[in-house]
């Protein structure tokens, strides 16, 4: 039986790879490995995943290498990072022990930079000269815009297979099942957090490297319903979502400090977020993955973006599908807005919208998709 190496380090990478194992599972040999955020994502899904952090001590390139060595996997599937080599080891060794290697990509944002020898605090030396040292056998990506960006970062066209996003195959079935965790009692309003702060800004809250982190958004969002509180005392729960990379105790300590007969907060990072979602009224957030599900699950989605100087990373920005808020009076009127619309869902119009982005054309299915490519690898 061919065997297949299937690796993840974030939940992103986590969330592609799940799909995948699902349908592969019995057709062939798996070896499903992961760290950290990762493993813990696919340890609650029950996908028995070993953590390579106990077979790699050191996870340097010779440690992959050889960890590849005593494996033997016919055909190596990871998802990508930005601050860990992992992948990217893999990827190279894999080249040469002659093992092909897919990367899936599970979303829009510094793309080619996951190719370099970079990681966050090294974008602007990866802007002036993109070279690419880790390369896959192929590169899987969502769409055609991502399949653009990665061709703009200097990536070749033939290094790139457009495949659809396979978590996104999964989000409404998972939204069904998922259990309502807040009650009907308050208006809920989620905000949906980033790492922001650690990854971009450095840990200094002035440098502000998007122009805004999800500190200030915050504040920015709970000014805002602070206002339409005063018109709505004690009926609106706002629950915060730290990120997976995120340490939760900054939001604890505010979430104490702030609570008050206006606004009840609570932080959750212990529930599915797809629970999270169920319950919620209005989501809130930057440009993370949330957002995006929170579209497809019906749901009344806003991205803040003030304070914003770059290029917006957020795709439905780009594509023009829900275009980010960049001014807190503008905040003001969409929260208002979403106030007077509580309880209005359109899942199957929000659907559609949505699987505009993250599809290529002509694919509906992006699991069959990546299942077709892994079928034609292991059959040469």
């Amino acid at each position: 039986m061919k065997k297949l190496l299937l690796f993840a380090r974030d939940p992103g990478g986590a969330n592609v790879i799940l799909p995948i194992y699902e349908k592969i599972k019995e057709q062939y040999e798996v070896l499903a490995y992961a760290r950290e955020f990762a493993w813990k994502r696919l340890a609650d899904a029950g996908l028995p995943a070993r953590n390579i952090d106990k077979e790699c001590a050191t996870l340097t390139y010779a440690d992959i290498k050889n960890f590849l060595k005593r494996q033997k996997p016919d055909l190596v599937i990871t998802g990508t990072s930005l601050d860990d080599f992992t992948e990217r080891y893999l990827w190279k060794a894999s080249e040469e022990l002659h093992i092909k290697s897919f990367a899936i990509l599970d979303q829009w944002m510094n793309l080619g930079i996951r190719f370099s020898d970079c990681d966050y605090s090294q974008e602007e030396r990866y802007r002036r000269d993109r070279r690419h040292p880790y390369l896959p056998y192929r590169i899987l990506a969502m769409d055609e815009l991502a399949g653009e960006l990665l061709k703009e970062d200097g990536i070749h066209a033939e290094k790139i297979a457009l495949t659809g996003q396979p978590h996104f195959d999964t989000v409404r079935e998972r939204f069904q099942h998922a259990a309502q965790v807040y009650g009907s009692d308050k208006w809920n309003v989620v905000f949906a957090s980033e790492p922001i702060y650690r990854n971009y800004d450095c840990c200094d809250g002035t440098k502000r490297y998007w122009g805004y982190n999800e500190r200030t958004i915050f504040d920015n969002l709970y000014d805002c319903l602070l206002k339409a509180a005063a018109n709505a005392p004690g009926q609106i729960r706002l629950i915060i979502r730290p990120h997976p990379r995120e340490d939760r105790e900054y939001w604890d300590a505010l979430a104490d400090k702030l609570n008050n007969a206006g606004i009840t907060l609570a932080v959750d990072s212990e529930n599915d977020s797809f629970s999270a979602l169920k319950s919620a009224d209005l989501v809130c957030g930057m440009s993370s993955m949330f957002l995006l599900e929170a579209m497809i699950c019906g749901k009344q989605v806003v991205s803040v973006a003030i304070g914003l100087k770059r290029e917006n990373p957020f795709v439905l920005d780009k594509t023009g599908q829900c275009k980010s808020v960049l001014s807190e009076e503008d905040l003001q009127e969409r929260i208002a807005q979403a106030f007077r619309q509580r309880g209005v869902v359109n899942s199957e119009n929000s659907w559609k919208r949505a699987c505009r982005i993250g599809y290529p054309k002509g694919v509906v299915n992006a699991t069959d998709k990546v299942l077709q490519l892994i079928e034609e690898e292991m059959t040469e």
